[in-house]
């Protein structure tokens, strides 16, 4: 599965953006407090309000962030067993994980997981933004639906060839991604959530937290459970979004259309925005890229996004990584997601809202200024962290590797407060959409090169074992040495 926090989602602003929360306001801010939609915009005050919407939203954000998470640490080993089990000709009493840390057994599994998210990727190149336009037009609800129908399809497709490695070949999970052209897979599904409320972006990180200390409790008793669990997170997601209550209507239009945008139209500017762009017939894609990219700063900024795949990609890595070259188990591997999902939620929901209010009440430091501080310190620390980790000449120090890098995470979402500063508001929600392509490019590119780097470099020393960590401290640097 791919990249979520890209793989957090980008969306439109304008999914779920009130309380005279403006398009251009930063995302990261300290606070964030949804009040009681106005009475003077709705024609019965027993229609559901904007808080329970929300709590709708953000349960959906976490499940849809707890069934990606749950499943790197548990894929891995149904993939690495399934291949470990075809190389020793399948034994009776199946094989212990001890015994597949080759390179004869890891470096085709490095392969196979570099492939299959690439191939992930290709969905969202051809129906992420289709997608986005429809879903504007005719609900993002049923959208989002539709994406978590292929995701779970896909899922079945790759549990049954590991479930029967005798009969199928473990490449045959590459077929899995011709079902996530069924809305997109998990990036395009989180792309409808919304950006503009932080704490709805804050769920993927205590998504992360709880699933990845799930998925390595569980995988001690079997990898089939943690990934039984993610795909009925998938079956709950789509069973709340047919339950999720109906928004309330705006006297401004009289009623509402049953597919139209199930929270945008709680702002009366996308409101606006939407109906003169399909009056007038004026709104062109192109246009609107091509006026996006005419802004030189936006374009400084791409960098930082780049650099950001490296983000979940190497800690796919690291996990195959520590478990061949220190002998951890995969599912002591998964605590490295724990780690860094801890981190971010001391960080995000705490130390960077009441540090950056402070700095902004007592000092009057604009909150571009800090958000530029923020995207360039986050990048520092992400190569700094990959260098770590690759240098730790024990098992033991990985931890701390692991947190200098977990720390330089905040880059993405730094890198889209400072865009929003930047484009008009018509062209946000292209932009938003096009960076999802983006990084799903990178993705398709720096997926499998991660991968393959690890695999070449399993005929190399231990030492140089570390490569693909050096690989990312390096490229990442040079990606964005213009920026920062």
């Amino acid at each position: 599965m791919s990249d979520l926090a890209s793989r957090c989602s980008i969306s439109s602003t304008k999914l779920l953006d009130s309380n005279g929360a403006h398009e251009e306001d930063p995302l990261i801010r300290p606070s964030v407090v949804a009040p009681r939609p106005n009475h003077d915009e709705l024609e019965d005050s027993s229609k559901p309000s904007l808080d329970k919407l929300v709590l709708y939203f953000m349960v959906i954000h976490f499940l849809l962030a707890f069934c990606q998470i749950i499943l790197v640490a548990p894929l891995l080993r149904l993939f690495e067993n399934s291949i470990c089990l075809a190389h020793y000709n399948f034994p009776a009493g199946g094989v212990q994980e001890s015994i597949c840390k080759i390179p004869e057994i890891q470096a085709p599994l490095a392969t196979i997981r570099g492939w299959k998210s690439t191939l992930d990727t290709i969905p969202v190149f051809l129906v992420a933004i289709p997608l986005g336009r429809t879903g504007d037009r005719y609900g993002r609800r049923k959208i989002l639906a539709l994406s978590l129908i292929g995701v779970a399809g896909s899922l079945v497709e790759i549990f049954i060839v590991c479930a029967f490695p005798r009969i199928f070949s473990l490449r045959l999970v590459w077929l899995s991604s011709l079902l996530l052209l069924c809305g997109g897979g998990l990036n395009s599904a989180s792309a409808f959530m919304s950006h503009a409320f932080y704490y709805i972006f804050s769920a993927f990180y205590v998504a992360e937290l709880i699933a990845s200390f799930i998925a390595a409790v569980t995988m001690n008793i079997s990898p089939w459970l943690p990934s039984f669990l993610a795909l009925g997170s998938v079956v709950l997601g789509i069973i709340l979004l047919w339950i999720v209550p109906k928004p309330p209507k705006s006297k401004k239009d009289g009623s509402m259309a049953d597919g139209q945008d199930e929270a945008s139209h709680l702002t009366r500017g996308s409101e606006e925005r939407q109906l003169t762009s399909e009056e007038t017939g004026k709104y062109s894609l192109l246009d609107d890229l091509k006026a996006v990219a005419a802004i030189s700063n936006v374009l400084l900024v791409i960098p930082v996004f780049l650099v950001g795949i490296f983000r979940y990609t190497t800690l796919d890595v690291l996990i195959q990584y520590a478990s061949n070259r220190f002998g951890l188990k995969i599912s002591i591997g998964a605590i490295f997601y724990t780690e860094t999902a801890a981190l971010n939620i001391v960080l995000f929901l705490f130390l960077i809202p009441q540090g950056t209010e402070y700095l902004r009440k007592k000092h009057n430091v604009l909150s571009e200024r800090m958000d530029l501080f923020l995207a360039r310190s986050s990048v520092i620390l992400m190569c700094l962290g990959s260098l770590a980790i690759g240098l730790a000449p024990l098992g033991k120090l990985l931890p701390f590797g692991v947190a200098v890098f977990a720390t330089g995470f905040g880059s993405r979402v730094s890198a889209l407060s400072l865009v929003s500063y930047w484009i008009p508001d018509g062209s946000k929600a292209t932009m938003y959409a096009a960076i999802t392509v983006l990084e799903s490019l990178g993705h398709a590119i720096g997926d499998p090169a991660m991968q393959q780097i690890f695999a070449s470099s399993l005929k190399l020393p231990p030492f140089w074992h570390a490569m693909p960590f050096f690989f990312a401290a390096v490229g990442g640097s040079l990606f964005s040495s213009n920026y920062v």
